[in-house]
């Protein structure tokens, strides 16, 4: 196994940094930025260039792309917001073919607590409890009925993506 090199591990790091923007973006507006998807597609080549060990960087442009597609047919039904589609393929390619089954699932199964609690009275409580603490923003989320998938896409990034790239 090899080491990271400095500059991949700050790319790495980029990366991650990248989705916790996405997140706090989607949170407080509802929105993520086209600037911090297409940073995070402009980061892979670094990545790629860097890495100590060969990156399959055709299959996931590839997968990438597919998922771009695929997610047009939730924008276009108004079931996923724009950014969230573009967010989720832009981290699909840096989970490449390899992670990529594994990141869908984990943002899948996130995803789905976060809707299961949006449907439920535990929302409530859980607004009271951001207001209690300061969290205006995140009870809004709360108490709105958008779910900021971001969420699931960075969690999920961080807990395969990001675990794997790192250990790499």
């Amino acid at each position: 196994m090899f080491g990271l090199l400095p500059i991949d591990l700050f790319a790495i790091t980029l990366f991650l940094g990248l989705l916790g923007l996405a997140v706090v973006s989607d949170i407080e507006a509802l929105w993520i930025p086209n600037r911090v998807c297409l940073a995070i597609v402009a980061l892979y080549p670094v990545h790629v260039l860097a890495s100590p060990e060969p990156v399959n960087w055709l299959g996931a442009i590839a997968v990438a792309v597919g998922v771009f597609a695929v997610g047009l047919v939730p924008f276009a039904t108004g079931v996923m917001g724009g950014g969230d589609v573009k967010l989720i393929a832009a981290t699909s390619l840096w989970a490449g073919p390899a992670m990529f089954l594994e990141f869908v699932v984990v943002t899948t199964v996130i995803g789905g607590a976060i809707a299961v609690v949006m449907m439920t009275r535990w929302r409530f409580a859980l607004a009271q409890i951001c207001e209690f603490v300061g969290g205006d923003g995140i009870r809004d989320v709360f108490l709105g009925r958008a779910v900021p998938y971001a969420i699931a896409i960075a969690a999920a990034a961080y807990l395969t993506v990001g675990t794997a790239l790192l250990s790499g």
